[in-house]
């Protein structure tokens, strides 16, 4: 084995760039994780706290300087007098990708979706009275 000079340069260098490249996707996926975290938090505020008008541009805004990698694709908000429904949809893009292409792995998505049963008028109006 030790005859042939310079075998360990030889196996570095065709090891240390694929470990380069799988620490990048280890990488990726755990900001995509922490990016699926934040945009499902945000969700869950919006639905629970907001109860303004624009609330599709004030959560968008937030999602934009809150996620890390990533860019949000739509936000939208409808609302009938029972129920809040929130649809997030944002996309994370993968470092390398002309390298994970051939796997058909291009982005990343996130597609968050929850529905808030909104408290009725009475209800209000008994919570305040608890409160004071």
């Amino acid at each position: 084995m030790r005859e042939i000079d310079g075998y360990m340069t030889l196996e570095a260098s065709l090891i240390i760039p694929v470990l380069c490249f799988l620490l990048v996707l280890l990488f990726s996926f755990f900001f995509y994780i922490m990016d699926l975290g934040i945009v499902s938090g945000l969700v869950k505020e919006a639905g629970l706290h907001t109860e303004d008008k624009n609330q599709e541009t004030n959560l968008r805004r937030d999602l934009e300087r809150r996620i890390v990698l990533g860019k949000v694709s739509s936000v939208s908000v409808s609302e009938t007098k029972e129920k809040r429904k929130i649809k997030v949809q944002a996309e994370i893009g993968v470092p390398a990708a002309g390298s994970v292409e051939i796997f058909g792995l291009r982005l990343f998505k996130i597609t968050e979706q929850q529905e808030f049963m909104l408290p009725k008028e009475t209800e209000k109006i008994r919570r305040w009275s608890l409160i004071e």
